[in-house]
């Protein structure tokens, strides 16, 4: 689905490599859309060590399988716009020539838990800012300069803890991660942002899950801020992080119909709101309309029923009752004198029908 680096060399005018040295500048970083298709044939003998070695095309479908979905609308249909600022990258961040990098780091923000290599890479400067931004909640995400890097600035995030549990507090607290980042990209002036995979290995985060979740955070962002956004780049760091993300591309940024015709079969059940978040069916607000009680319908007189003071000492003295049409019972009672009246409801409701009107009256 890549081309390697060498393969690229003529065409973009460096190495793509990352091997730690040297800047990188985004004409060096395949573009998603520039992405050729490889057969397999076209790469035996090659050196998997290369940071776009081979990985079988995820989106071709088993002999025989149907490829189309007819009638259905895509979820994430070809937009080629947003296709162009996509970019793949196997190797650190820090060293592309971009205006922000992101350090997926802890509350504290310290050294200790950022990134590995970007503190070596930036210089002391860094750490002493950081020490001077009060931290920085899950989810959130804060910027300082860049010092030594390339880069323009640095933004920091925090991603969140996993369990298995909770997976649905963790995806939202993720993608809120790398929406926040590109929120301050945007504040800030900027245009172009390279980010690795925000999670650790300490938190418990899935590879392929957390990849869902940048994948299609980043596609929603770019739906709605596509005229303020140049290049993002997602950079892998090991093999397996890169082929997640091969396989997974596709199916938020498809680059023909083919693509989106097999994606729409290949997407999970869930693939987040307008912004990418996790759907908690718990939270959904629901609107019912209100009961239609017709304004001639006739009132029955009302019937006042003594009832026992409290033994509290309250100086609730009389009940006005009154029955409607209609199936409810409507109280209306002071906040204290509500909890020490419902011993009264059964038995008002038992005497005068199912369909009662209370309304408390208090004496002095």
């Amino acid at each position: 689905m890549y081309g390697d680096a060498a393969a690229g060399d003529a065409a973009r005018g460096g190495m793509a490599s990352n091997s730690g040295d040297g800047v990188v500048g985004l004409d060096q970083v395949p573009r998603w859309i520039d992405a050729e298709q490889r057969s397999p044939s076209a790469h035996e003998g090659e050196d998997p060590s290369l940071p776009y070695s081979y990985f079988p095309d995820p989106l071709a479908p088993p002999s025989g399988e149907e490829t189309m979905v007819g009638g259905v609308m895509s979820r994430f249909p070809v937009d080629h716009e947003v296709n162009s600022r996509i970019y793949l990258w196997r190797g650190n961040p820090w060293n592309l020539e971009v205006d922000a990098v992101v350090n997926s780091t802890n509350e504290s923000v310290d050294e200790a838990h950022s990134s590995p290599g970007l503190h070596a890479a930036a210089g002391p400067g860094l750490a002493e800012e950081c020490a001077t931004l009060g931290g920085c909640r899950t989810g959130m995400a804060k910027i300082t300069n860049a010092y030594d890097l390339p880069a323009r600035r640095v933004i920091h995030t925090v991603g969140p803890k996993y369990a298995v549990k909770y997976h649905t507090a963790a995806e939202n607290a993720l993608s809120h991660c790398y929406r926040s980042c590109l929120e301050l990209l945007i504040d800030n002036g900027l245009q172009s942002i390279a980010t690795g995979c925000i999670y650790t290995e300490a938190k418990n985060y899935p590879r392929e899950p957390a990849a869902h979740v940048a994948i299609r955070t980043v596609r929603r962002f770019l739906e709605k801020h596509k005229d303020k956004i140049t290049a993002v780049v997602f950079c892998t760091t090991t093999a397996s992080d890169t082929e997640i993300y091969k396989r997974l591309l596709p199916l938020y940024f498809p680059r023909d119909k083919h693509e989106e015709e097999i994606a729409m079969s290949k997407l999970p059940a869930d693939v987040g709101d307008e912004n990418g978040e996790t759907i908690i069916d718990e939270r959904k607000i629901r609107i019912r309309p209100l009961p239609d009680f017709s304004a001639t319908t006739p009132r029955l007189p009302t019937t006042q029923v003594d009832l026992p003071s409290s033994d509290l000492g309250l100086t609730m003295r009389r009940l006005v009752i009154s029955c409607s049409h209609g199936t409810f019972l409507k109280l209306l009672l002071s906040f204290h004198l509500a909890h020490y009246l419902k011993w009264a409801i059964p038995t008002i409701r038992h005497a005068c029908g199912p369909t009662v009107q209370v309304l408390c009256c208090q004496e002095t």
